[in-house]
């Protein structure tokens, strides 16, 4: 693969801000995935500093969906099915962002608002709308499948080192198994090994551009 200067440098830019920005975000944002709206709001309310810091935090977040199209490109998307599906499924089921970002600032709001419980009741309608629901169940699947074919094409492409790739496949599970745990340590080890991973995935974009 060889790209032009610009491309590669977006590319890298994506790769490194996308995945550290998330595993920043997950240090900074008090919030619990497993734990009810209720619960959430009252973390919120607990650590208002941190959720202000959070939310803005959470447009580094979005890098993650073309982060993921340039990893599929240096696992050969072009001519890999294997690559094409994972870049095509982590891109897809990130499009939702939007949604579950969004509940930062309704987290934020109902936190500061007169009324908690009120406002707690509102995040926790928006959160079990099924249209959200929805969006999360895709999000699940879609990135725990994507990120682990995208790892395994890029193993067998080898554009980077094993131990890349096989940190960009199995990180979602370490997300997922510290989330529904509780255990934030697990969890931030996933986010940390994106980061790693995608960290290589931008320096082999980089040596691959053309002058």
């Amino acid at each position: 693969m060889s790209v032009s200067r610009w491309i590669a440098t977006a590319g890298a830019t994506c790769l490194v801000a996308g995945s550290v920005g998330q595993f920043v975000q997950y240090l900074v944002s008090p919030i619990d995935e497993g734990v009810s709206a209720y619960a959430q709001v009252a973390q919120a309310a607990a650590h208002l500093a941190r959720m202000r810091w959070a939310i803005p935090l959470d447009l580094f977040i979005l890098l993650i969906a073309p982060a993921a199209l340039y990893a599929g490109l240096l696992a050969g998307a072009r001519v890999s099915k294997l690559a094409a599906a994972g870049a095509g499924l982590v891109f897809a089921s990130w499009l939702g962002a939007g949604y579950l970002l969004g509940s930062d600032i309704l987290l934020y709001l109902a936190a500061t608002a007169p009324d908690q419980t009120t406002a707690a009741a509102l995040v926790d309608g928006y959160l079990s709308y099924p249209l959200v629901e929805g969006v999360v169940v895709a999000y699940l699947l879609g990135h725990v499948v994507g990120f682990l074919l995208l790892g395994v094409a890029l193993r067998r492409a080898r554009t980077v080192a094993v131990w890349a790739a096989s940190a960009v496949a199995v990180w979602p599970f370490f997300e997922v198994l510290g989330e529904a745990s509780g255990i934030r340590a697990l969890a931030a080890a996933g986010f940390a090994l994106l980061a790693v991973g995608f960290g290589a995935c931008a320096v082999a974009v980089a040596r691959q551009s053309s002058a």
